[in-house]
This record gives structure tokens, sequence and C-alpha cells, in this order.
């Protein structure tokens, strides 16, 4: 593989690298420290490109992009919605990884129904229309609102997130049916 095909999947790896540590973090308070979240998603890069590049990789260009990924967790470390993760304690995760699948991470909300979990870059235009359709699939395969409280999405790359509260969802898409 080339540098330059390298370089254009660079960020796919920071965004696995950054989803990879995020979930793994969940449930643990002390893997949320400054320094230790984004050293475990740098870590986590490294190893992903090396499991999947043999040719080697241009040193200029890992440094480049590790250090892209790790100011970017260190931002997100610092984020009122990284606060609010740090808080989660072990007995409140339900699932997390190929156990959560099609999410990241199930977690027990107050009223006793889960939260799934999505840790994914957000793509801006129909890219994004594809992943809410992928999701609500994925949700209505889960049970629907009645065992789901919400949906968290987070991009790892810029951390913003948005949540959804699925029985709201719900009591709109049966209004707009409705009428």
């Amino acid at each position: 593989m080339n540098q330059l095909e390298l370089a254009a999947r660079l960020p796919r790896f920071r965004a696995r690298a950054a989803r990879d540590a995020i979930v793994a973090a969940l449930g643990y308070p002390q893997r949320w420290a400054e320094r230790s979240l984004p050293a475990a998603a740098a870590a986590r890069f490294e190893t992903l490109l090396a499991a999947e590049i043999r040719d080697g990789i241009r040193p200029g260009l890992l440094f480049d992009a590790r250090d892209a990924l790790v100011v970017g967790m260190r931002g997100f470390v610092r984020s009122a919605l990284a606060r609010r993760l740090r808080r989660l304690r072990p007995v409140q995760i339900l699932a997390r990884g190929s156990k959560a699948r099609p999410f990241d991470a199930l977690v027990r909300a107050p009223d006793g129904r889960s939260v799934a979990i999505v840790v994914r870059p957000m793509p801006t235009g129909e890219a994004r229309l594809d992943i809410y359709r992928a999701l609500r699939i994925a949700i209505e395969r889960a049970g629907g609102s009645e065992v789901l409280a919400a949906l968290l999405l987070i991009d790892p790359l810029t951390g913003a997130s948005q949540s959804m509260r699925l029985d709201e969802i719900a009591r709109l898409q049966r209004g707009s049916t409705a009428a």
C-alpha cells in the first residue's frame, strides 16, 4: 500500500482506536484521566496500524496522525459528556463491544431500561442518513423503545454527541402517522 492510500485511511484507524478506548473505559473511572484515555487510544492506533500495514509507514505520517488522535482525545476527556461517562459504574454496563452489537455499549438507565451507546465518526449529508436508518433498524431489532430508553451517538474525533430519547421519537412517529 502506498503512502497516499495509507494517509487516506488514517482517519478510519484513528476513529476505531478512539472508539475502542472509549468503550473499554466505560465503567472504569480511573481510565478517564486526561493522560490515560489518550494514551490508550494512541496504543490501540499503533496496534491497528501494525496489524494492517506490513510495508511500514513514514514516521512523520504516523506521528502526525497519532498526535492528532491524542489532541482530540484530550479535548474529549475534558468535555461534559466524558465527565458523565466517567461516573458510570461497572454494574451499570450491561454489555460492551461485540456483546452489545450492533451498538458499542449498552448501559442501564435509572428507569431500568437500556441506553445504547454508539461511538462513530458522524459523516455529513446522505451518509449520515444511512447511519440513522441502520440505527433505527437495529433499535427495532433490539426491542424498540420498550427496552431501550435512549440512543447516545458520540463522534470520537470531534467529541460531538447527540442523544435521542426513543419514547419521544416513537410518540412523534405515531402522531405523524395518525394525521
